[in-house]
């Protein structure tokens, strides 16, 4: 009888034991499944971040899928939009299988790890994309790279429009309250970079013309020139009125800014 209960309790000894082996290998798995190594995982493109927040227990997977877009509004201050559908999925013989829900429509993702990325492509599709695992002060990185790149883009398309006008433009003209004299203002050279060449026509009611060679630098917003006058250097300083049709701009016969507008040929 004493043998019987030994035996028993030897054999339940060894079921809890293997029970404890069991649950210790599947937390081994669980700690080292690479999901489990980073807080996110990101994409970018075209100004978009994409990226995934992703645990995975006994090969169940469970997280979000998140997209966010930098939204500008006039009149208001530049925010990111960003849209998160839950996530399930599993592990698969060649990594895992995402299911998200947007919109109403369950979109199926395969991933697999290509160290140190997680590749996913969306299923039906062929082409795949390259995530990369992020911490939580990286992911933050990404988001404000993402405000900073629309930032860029914006500032560099206002400059492409900008230039493409000031070369349209055949010069620009002020004339004096008095009528005694003309200037006119060519910009023979203006580059992306901001650099312009071109001269200024200075011609009175007396029919005197002089000419000055100019050279200066703008950014569509400010306006620095420079010329010889007299052998001596002389600078004018203004800035153009939303766009390139006009400006103000120092003169040294004069105490105030003068405005030019832009002519025709």
């Amino acid at each position: 009888m004493k043998s019987l209960k030994s035996w028993g309790v030897m054999t339940l000894i060894a079921i809890l034991m293997g029970a404890v082996f069991w649950w210790a290998i599947a937390e081994w798995k669980n700690r080292n499944d690479p999901l489990n190594q980073s807080d996110a995982f990101v994409y970018t493109d075209n100004g978009m971040l994409y990226w995934f927040d992703l645990k995975t227990r006994n090969g169940q997977v469970q997280g979000s899928y998140h997209l966010q877009k930098l939204m500008e509004e006039t009149g208001e201050v530049p925010f990111i939009e960003e849209k998160k559908y839950p996530l399930t999925g599993e592990r698969t013989e060649k990594g895992y299988k995402f299911k998200v829900k947007v919109e109403g429509q369950v979109i199926t993702f395969n991933a697999w790890f290509s160290v140190p990325h997680l590749t996913v492509q969306k299923n039906g599709e062929a082409g795949s994309a390259l995530y990369n695992p992020v911490n939580q002060q990286e992911l933050r990185e990404y988001v404000d790279a993402l405000l900073n790149y629309h930032a860029e883009e914006k500032e560099n398309n206002r400059l492409k429009t900008f230039f493409s006008e000031l070369r349209q433009v055949y010069g620009y003209l002020h004339t004096s309250k008095d009528g005694s004299y003309e200037l006119f203002i060519k910009i023979d050279e203006a580059l992306l970079q901001g650099e312009l060449t071109g001269t200024l026509l200075m011609r009175t009611n007396t029919g005197e013309e002089t000419v000055y060679e100019l050279n200066g630098i703008t950014d569509g917003h400010m306006l620095k020139l420079h010329t010889i006058k007299d052998g001596k250097e002389v600078k004018m300083t203004g800035s153009f009125h939303e766009g390139a049709q006009s400006f103000d701009l120092t003169f040294w016969k004069t105490n105030e800014k003068l405005t030019f507008h832009a002519v025709t040929d």
